[in-house]
């Protein structure tokens, strides 16, 4: 049971996340990352029932190819583990994309892929990410998470944590 990532491209991901966190106010989401997942790898980042739970994501490569979203929060380069609302005077405002979990899955699984030719056969409890579109526009469109909804929790998995290379670190 559990929430992970798989990487399906030819290059290096570095993967953080948010999660339903009742500690945290006024938005009840922590953040954590950094998730090295190599090529062909598949990394569990959640331990414990993952259906019913809303979770945000941003992703980027070795390759510059990142999966991102309209949710903006603050991310270090470092390994982090904190509320949705902190940052810091180094960190980057970046898009988380929001991933809603059916009730009825224990686990669940994205599947970060660099092309549509790469859809192998999905399965409920996959979903398969493309890269988000690379614009010259900002989005004028700024959204934080809803209240978090109290259902079965499981928790972060906090080791194999490390810091995003300097040279991958988009602005």
């Amino acid at each position: 049971m559990g929430l992970s990532f798989r990487n399906s491209t030819n290059a290096a991901i570095y993967i953080a996340y948010a999660y339903p966190n009742f500690s945290c106010s006024p938005v009840n989401y922590a953040k954590i990352g950094w998730y090295r997942v190599d090529p062909g790898q598949t990394r569990e980042v959640w331990s414990g029932y993952a259906g019913g739970n809303t979770f945000y994501y941003y992703a980027e490569s070795s390759f510059g190819r990142t999966w991102s979203g309209s949710y903006f929060t603050q991310l270090p380069s470092q390994a982090f583990h904190w509320c949705w609302n902190v940052g810091c005077t180094t960190c980057r405002n970046l898009g988380m994309r929001r991933i809603p979990v059916s009730s009825i899955y224990e686990s669940y699984t994205i599947n970060l892929i660099t092309s549509a030719s790469q859809s192998a056969p999905q399965t409920g409890n996959t979903r398969l990410a493309l890269p988000t579109k690379q614009s010259t526009k900002e989005s004028l469109i700024v959204r934080i998470p809803r209240t978090a909804k109290k259902l079965k929790q499981g928790k972060p998995l906090s080791s194999n944590r490390v810091a995003v290379p300097t040279k991958l670190r988009k602005n």
